[in-house]
Formats: C-alpha cells, sequence, structure tokens
C-alpha cells in the first residue's frame, strides 16, 4: 500500500509539474498582457516602463525560476488585472463553481444509475429502448447548444426562468441540465453494459436459487460488482465536467471559476490563469488517486501490488 501511495504522488507531482510548466510557456507565447492593461496611445518608454515593472522584461528562463520560488514559498502573485492576490480572486468565485459541480455530479448519478440499470433489466421493453434512445440524443448534443437553446425557450420565450445568477433554486435548473445531459447519458449508457455483464454471471444465478428477492439479487450482488467501470467513468468525468462546465458559466454568466478563467485567458492574466490551472489539475489527479484506492474497497480482486 505505501509503495502504491508513494508511485501515486510520484506520478501527481510529475504531471503537474508538465502541466505548469506547459501552462507558463503557453500564456508567454500568446502575447503581451501590457496590451490589455494600458490604454491605448501608450507611448513607447511608459510601455517598457510597465513591462520591466511587472518583470515581463527579464529572461523566459528567470521568469521560471521565481515562478517556481514563489510557488515553494506559498506566493501565488497578484492579478495583472485587479492588481489583488489570486487566492482572493478565486475564493470569491470557487463557492459558486463547487455549488454547480456537486449539483450536476448529484444529478448524474442520482439519474445516471437507476436508469442504467433499468435499461439493462428491461433492455426488451419499450420503456428500455426510449431510454437508451434519449441517452443516445443527450451524448450527442453539445452541452453549449442545449445551454443556448434552453435560454432561448425557458428563459426569452417563456420567461418562466432567470438567465443569469445563481441566487435560488431556479437558477440551478438551467446550467446544470445543460451541464449533466451528457454525463447523465453517458452513465446510462456505461452502467447498462456493466450490470449486462454481471446479469450473466455464475453468482447472479446462484442468488436467485437461494431464494433471494431480485430486488436484493440486482441492488446487493449485482450493483456492486458493476459499480468498477462505473466508478471509472465518473472518474474520468471529472475532468470533463470541469472543462463543460467553463462553458456553461459562460453562456449563462455564472459568477465561478470557469468564467473567471476564460477572462483571464482572453485578458492575458498570467498569475490568475496559472493559479487556476494547478487548482483544477491538482483536484483532478487528487480525485483520481482516491478513485484507484477506492477501487480495491469495491472490488477485493484489485490489488494495489507493485506493477
Amino acid at each position: 500500500m505505501l509503495e502504491f501511495i508513494a508511485g501515486r504522488l510520484l506520478r501527481m507531482t510529475v504531471t503537474l509539474w508538465v502541466i505548469v510548466t506547459a501552462v507558463f510557456l503557453a500564456t508567454r507565447a500568446t502575447g503581451n498582457p501590457i496590451d490589455f492593461l494600458m490604454p491605448e496611445g501608450l507611448d513607447a518608454a511608459g510601455r517598457r516602463d510597465m513591462i520591466a515593472y511587472f518583470g515581463l522584461d527579464r529572461p523566459l528562463v528567470e521568469q521560471y525560476v521565481l515562478f517556481w520560488k514563489a510557488l515553494a514559498q506559498g506566493e501565488f502573485g497578484l492579478g495583472l488585472m485587479e492588481r489583488r492576490a489570486v487566492t482572493t480572486i478565486f475564493a470569491e468565485r470557487v463557492t459558486h463553481s463547487l455549488s454547480l459541480l456537486l449539483a450536476t455530479l448529484a444529478v448524474t448519478v442520482a439519474i445516471g444509475v437507476p436508469l442504467g440499470i433499468m435499461t439493462a433489466i428491461r433492455r426488451k421493453t419499450f420503456i428500455g429502448n426510449a431510454v437508451l434512445l434519449a441517452a443516445f440524443l443527450g451524448y450527442a448534443v453539445p452541452n453549449f447548444v442545449l445551454a443556448i437553446l434552453l435560454l432561448l425557450v425557458f428563459s426569452f420565450t417563456l420567461g418562466w426562468l432567470p438567465s443569469t445568477g445563481s441566487a435560488t433554486i431556479l437558477h440551478y435548473l438551467m446550467p446544470v441540465a445543460a451541464l449533466s445531459a451528457f454525463f447523465v447519458a453517458s452513465l446510462v449508457r456505461y452502467t447498462r453494459n456493466s450490470m449486462l455483464d454481471v446479469l450473466s454471471q455464475d453468482y447472479m444465478r446462484t442468488a436467485r436459487a437461494k431464494g433471494l428477492s431480485e430486488r436484493v439479487v440486482i441492488l446487493k450482488h449485482g450493483l456492486k460488482n458493476a459499480l468498477i467501470p462505473v466508478i471509472t467513468v465518473l472518474g474520468l468525468q471529472v475532468t470533463t465536467l470541469v472543462s463543460g462546465a467553463v462553458v456553461i458559466e459562460t453562456v449563462f454568466a455564472w459568477h465561478g471559476v470557469g468564467d473567471l478563467l476564460v477572462g483571464a485567458t482572453l485578458r492575458r492574466d498570467y498569475p490568475v490563469l496559472q493559479f487556476g490551472v494547478l487548482v483544477v489539475a491538482c483536484t483532478v489527479v487528487t480525485i483520481n488517486v482516491m478513485l484507484d484506492l477506492l477501487y480495491s474497497e469495491i472490488d477485493p480482486r484489485v490489488r494495489l501490488a507493485k506493477g
């Protein structure tokens, strides 16, 4: 177990280093943020002074070394646009993003897993085929297209739901629906396929032969053994969920981290963008390690052995 955790921590460190380095180089290759910070008509001398003030005139290697020294000291820098600590800027946004992501994840699991089980059990019925068809449609429609359609129908045409903000439950309905549609459809398909494999196993027939009810056979013996691929899908969906939330937050003007990162990218706000990518990357790799540890608890056949 200790060797497994140490190996995972090493892989996490290397992964984070590669991601942060790539973002550091990519942001500086896109142009100079002084062009966005300063007003039009700034003379050449003033532009040089501002570049020197922000340390952008230093060699790239020196900027890279200073960047990692600051990270090691727990200093993440100041946002170039707001001139405030990036941690403060993110603290004002992270609650909105977390609430949206958690609501989407809850809806995905609450709808996707039961529907996947039902389509596996009733695979030859009209209801099972209809749910599977709806899952394919949800899988095919991009979330930003669905978000715009929801806005046009329920906000601008019918006037039932607010188009922006996050103050009430009504503000969550359209963003969560647009963001979770793809993930619900994906989870339904994977849960169905996993359950179909489990239903044909010998231990399921043995459980029925013992006189256990079909509910107990499905939920206790079948679902537990079918959870490994389902958990894998959920783990992989975390990254897609975060990236999808960036688009949805932009469409619905959701005051979250995704909207912040889009603005930082357009304005070339290096410190904000770098810190945001670091936070997202840490979250994703941490969840993946936790899922690996969870595998062994669900299925004893999974061994955390060396190699």
